[in-house]
């Protein structure tokens, strides 16, 4: 038992002593073992902002909407043909928006009535003086703001005078838009001039050319008159005079509507040289009107005279055998005529005015507004009221027409003022009568005219 644990002992101990060594002995060399290479990490990337899809727009159209356009003429007459084809393209242009025209005009003391019962038409075509009366009775929508909105070469582009109608007296209420308009002009027979030694590209510029014209172009055997005079009593014969007298520089009332200024000594010197033109006149102008005219033009019997377009068209129609000529009228002082316009508005109770209003910007844009002139039956009526449109070719073509365009440069109305409308028919007309027949000279004529119209305006 003593042997065994002294061996066991012994076995331990050199065990020890063994690894004991073994560690105080020289390190073996280690085998190189390279580095671990350190994985490569990407350069980073900027992430891209998502774009989002571009939005569709919607596909749906716009609610079908009807509106009603009020004008004066029959749809089946060539005048409500013209403006049919006109209302056409717009609905061609506007898909959803249909057009009914009503082809009369309510009578002047029913259209505030019918506007404040909401039953008048989403678009009117008015003459300037009803404008001038019903504006101020706040009956229409205040188009100023939509007339704002327009590109400055189209608010720009209307004739002054025509635009003016279409507004209130200090220009800051815009009762609606011309569409149409028309002027006076100097119409003439080309033969006739020449067949009296005048030169036919050379009319008469003044009123002194004028009278000395229709003297020469007076036959002494009294088949023809060298020009057309109204002298029937009636509104023809009335503004006939009042464009003399805005030539010499005349006014017929204030600005204000408060005095009667016709009795000056422009104005009589006007209506004396209107009734000097008596003597180279047929004997039958006394009961001549404004019509008259036209036809006395087309059978030869006078030389001269003036009116609207529609009588070039006339004679070009119905007597292609006179070489027509026009000019703007002669003058004493300035140049001056008389104009009338189509003027669009919408009523003051419209509830659906954007229509309306789409429908008024479309029919006085430059394309539609040609659309008046109907070259194909040389049917004219009335004319644009855009200065641009005088270089378009249709008037190189029919340049008859021009001094009419030019002429609206120069315009005024046989009512300037809604007071005028009164003094016009139950004054004016019979005093400048008795006046054209010699019953009272044209001084009382004048004097009566102003007397009894500041009477009736402090009615």
């Amino acid at each position: 038992m003593k042997a065994h644990k002294h061996f066991t002992l012994l076995v331990v101990m050199a065990i020890t002593i063994a690894l004991v060594g073994a560690a105080c002995g020289p390190a073996p060399t280690p085998t190189p073992v390279p580095p671990t290479p350190k994985p490569t990490t990407p350069p980073v990337q900027p992430t891209a902002t998502p774009v989002p899809p571009t939005p569709v727009p919607p596909t749906s159209t716009p609610a079908p909407v009807k509106i009603t356009f009020q004008e004066p003429w029959k749809l089946d007459s060539d005048r409500g043909k013209v403006v049919k084809g006109i209302v056409d393209g717009f609905m061609k242009k506007y898909p959803h928006i249909t057009v009914e025209i009503v082809d009369t005009m309510p009578e002047k003391a029913k259209v505030i009535s019918s506007i404040l019962a909401g039953k008048a038409s989403n678009v009117m075509m008015m003459p300037e003086d009803w404008i001038a009366e019903f504006g101020p009775q706040n009956a229409f929508l205040d188009l100023a703001p939509y007339v704002a909105k327009w590109p400055a070469e189209k608010k720009g582009d209307f004739y002054s005078p025509v635009f003016k109608l279409a507004q209130s007296a200090d220009g800051k209420v815009q009762y609606g838009v011309p569409w149409i308009g028309h002027s006076m002009a100097l119409i003439y027979n080309k033969g006739m001039f020449k067949a009296a030694g005048l030169d036919p590209t050379k009319p008469p510029k003044t009123w002194e050319e004028l009278y000395d014209y229709a003297k020469k172009l007076t036959t002494p055997d009294g088949k023809q008159f060298g020009w057309g005079l109204v002298g029937k009593q009636g509104h023809d014969q009335a503004w006939m005079m009042y464009t003399f007298m805005w030539q010499n520089g005349g006014k017929l009332i204030s600005e204000d509507g408060t005095k009667v200024l016709i009795n000056s000594p422009e104005n009589l010197e006007a209506l004396k040289f209107y009734l000097k033109l008596k003597e180279v006149a047929p004997p039958e102008a006394s009961s001549t009107g404004g019509g008259d005219v036209g036809t006395q033009f087309l059978s030869k019997r006078i030389a001269m005279y003036f009116l609207g377009p529609w009588a070039v068209a006339d004679a070009l129609s119905k007597a292609p055998d006179i070489e027509v000529g026009t000019a703007i009228l002669p003058y004493k002082k300035q140049p001056a005529t008389t104009i009338g316009s189509g003027i669009l508005v919408i009523p003051a109770t419209e509830k659906n005015p954007e229509a309306a209003w789409k429908l008024i910007d479309y029919l006085t844009d430059t394309e539609p507004q040609m659309g008046i002139l109907v070259p194909a039956t040389k049917f004219v009526f009335r004319l644009p009221v855009r200065k641009s449109l005088l270089t378009h070719k249709w008037f190189e073509e029919n340049p008859l027409y021009k001094p009419f365009v030019q002429s609206l440069e120069y315009g005024n109305v046989p009512f300037p003022h809604a007071k005028w409308g009164d003094i016009h028919n139950n004054i004016v007309q019979p005093e400048f009568n008795k006046a054209y027949m010699g019953t009272i000279t044209p001084e009382a004529a004048l004097a009566n005219i102003e007397k009894l119209g500041n009477e009736l305006l402090k009615k």
